[in-house]
């Protein structure tokens, strides 16, 4: 019996074959070519195994979908493109089509989130950002002294504060985890400064961002305090709680005033660390914010006493001089939401809290201020000059309309144009307390009511009563005299005031009995020397320009603060306070 070998027949190849099936030489260039075909061969073969991250500069050699959404998800195989998001993080081209084609299962909880997402006014929706906002997993550190590992959580896991403030590596965890409440009567009654500590439980963010966040923490808090973003208002902290670095707290600085400005600068810095003396021309704190106690249990505000967005004020009332063009300039900006509101405790609360352990210094009216050297020198009426890094100036803007205090060097003629650019208007008001409330008859459910004068020449005398407990308990009345009506009361004593005030009341219930005052005030900001105003206005030719340039700081040594300064929010407290911790965050930047 024979045995034979199964010959196998070669393929003919038109490179190294003739037409007429005769061996030919092959040249070098075709042997590095046909070399090169099955190294290109070889690298797909090996690619099929897994493909790199197409994203520039992605450092991720073998990239591992996070999503794992798909039936066929690729793992940290091979898929035919990925998904970059981090160096870190990336999903396959099957978990995109899982939920990106419509046959697919997932296509509908993406279409209902791209619903919730556009509604939600955000970006625009995208597969990348669905996968960041839904899909991601969560991450959290162990909170075990000696480890302090990053752990992924599971998909089905939502990190809670609770969670990131206990968790230790190996902890079981699902959805049912409960966050117990905390007894709301056992919370410590002061505010307590955001610290590092309190706020990185409350990173709840996917992905690994949500590590680089705990480790930038610190730093973004210093940044956030300094710009005034939080850690702000009548928060008080002691001496070892200061709420920036060592480098900050061998800077001073002198504030001058005592209003809603100056308290708001001083605060803050006070709770930077950095050493603040406030320098006060009068026997009060406050500047324009006064709040009268003559009434028993009732407070009026001599001076400001509503908390608004800057408009439907007494400003409107004010004939030729206000700017046809610009006396509403703010209003360009976005203001305050919600309606008016009257202080019925006064702002003196406010202001009396922030200036909790401050050094403010009464009754030290300040002359100049000379800065030509490396620190500034603040002379004041009792010849004591104060040496210090910076100064913030807070005095009204009719005091520096009329050179109250001297600066050396002169300001510049840009930031005198714009002091002089801008108005110093005047509000008086005259409270009444009345032995019987005369007006409920006649005015039922109002809290004011309004008078129309008989002629121009009367326009803004007592045009509008407020009634200061509309609950019905006092019977106090609150009128005020606004624009060239103030000119008509100016030589007037406060006796001649009320006269003029109850011939209004009188012609307006005139069907009645409208009984003398037991008990009345009349304020008089235009005489008081330190203070000549009650708001800022721009006059006309103006423009709403001229408070930017008055707000600008000369050197990075002075500086200034106060509603005049605040082209947003002008002739409010708000724009005054706001204006202080503007300002407190320069300084502490120099």
């Amino acid at each position: 019996m024979s045995t034979g070998r199964v010959r196998t027949k070669k393929k003919a190849c038109s490179s190294d074959q003739s037409p007429d099936n005769l061996p030919l030489r092959s040249s070098g260039r075709q042997v590095k070519k046909k070399a090169a075909e099955a190294a290109d061969d070889d690298e797909e073969a090996s690619e099929k195994k897994y493909r790199k991250c197409e994203k520039a500069g992605c450092t991720a050699t073998c990239p591992v979908c996070f999503a794992s959404a798909a039936e066929r998800c690729a793992k940290n195989g091979y898929t035919s493109r990925w998904y970059h998001l981090s160096c870190g993080e990336h999903f396959c081209n099957e978990c995109f089509d899982h939920y990106y084609r419509s046959h697919k299962d997932g296509y509908e909880k993406y279409t209902a989130w791209k619903r919730i997402w556009t509604s939600n006014g955000k970006s625009e929706p995208s597969p990348k950002a669905f996968m960041a906002d839904q899909q991601l997993p969560y991450w959290v550190q162990c909170t075990k002294p000696d480890c302090g590992k990053w752990r992924q959580l599971t998909k089905e896991i939502q990190l809670t504060p609770q969670i990131a403030k206990t968790y230790r590596c190996g902890m079981k965890l699902n959805n049912s985890t409960k966050t117990e409440g905390s007894d709301q009567c056992s919370m410590p009654e002061d505010l307590e400064a955001l610290t590092p500590q309190k706020c990185i439980h409350h990173i709840i963010v996917r992905g690994l961002v949500r590590i680089r966040c705990v480790q930038e923490m610190e730093r973004i808090l210093y940044f956030m305090t300094r710009k005034g973003l939080i850690n702000t208002g009548i928060l008080s902290v002691s001496p070892d709680q200061y709420l920036l670095p060592k480098e900050y707290h061998n800077k001073s600085a002198i504030i001058v005033g005592a209003g809603a400005a100056g308290l708001a600068a001083a605060r803050q810095l006070h709770n930077f660390g950095i050493k603040v003396i406030i320098l006060e021309a009068k026997d009060r704190i406050g500047g324009r914010v006064w709040d009268d106690k003559t009434f028993k249990g009732v407070t009026v505000g001599r001076g400001a006493q509503i908390v608004n967005g800057c408009v439907n004020n007494p400003v409107a009332l004010m004939c030729e001089q206000v700017s046809a063009r610009s006396w509403d300039h703010n209003e360009f900006f976005a203001q305050f939401a919600g309606d008016h509101t009257l202080l019925t405790v006064g702002y003196s609360t406010v202001i009396d809290k922030l200036a909790e352990g401050l050094d403010i210094r009464l009754n030290f009216p300040v002359q100049s201020i000379d800065y030509s050297g490396e620190e500034v020198q603040v002379t004041t009426a009792d010849g004591t000059v104060w040496t210090t890094q910076k100064v913030l100036v807070t005095v009204p803007l009719s005091l520096l309309q009329k050179n109250a205090i001297q600066f050396n060097p002169p300001l510049s003629e840009k930031k005198i144009k714009a002091i002089n650019s801008l108005g110093a208007g005047v509000i008086e008001k005259i409270a009444l307390q009345f032995p019987y409330r005369f007006w409920d008859s006649k005015i039922q459910g109002a809290d004011f009511f309004g008078h129309v004068p008989p002629n121009s020449s009367q326009r803004g005398l007592f045009s509008v009563f407020y009634d200061m407990d509309p609950e019905g308990k006092q019977s106090i009345l609150m009128s005020v005299v606004t624009g060239d009506a103030v000119t008509t009361i100016k030589n007037l004593d406060d006796k001649q005031i009320l006269q003029q005030c109850m011939t209004v009341l009188r012609e307006l219930f005139k069907e009645q009995e409208v009984p003398d005052p037991v008990k009345f005030f009349v304020t008089g900001w235009s005489k008081d020397p330190w203070l000549q105003m009650a708001y800022s206005f721009v006059k006309t030719g103006g423009s709403g320009e001229a408070y930017d340039i008055i707000a600008e700081d000369i050197q990075g040594k002075i500086f200034f603060a106060g509603e005049a300064t605040n082209r947003h929010f002008p002739q409010t407290v708000t724009g005054a306070y706001l204006s202080g911790v503007r300002e407190a965050s320069k300084i502490a930047a120099f």
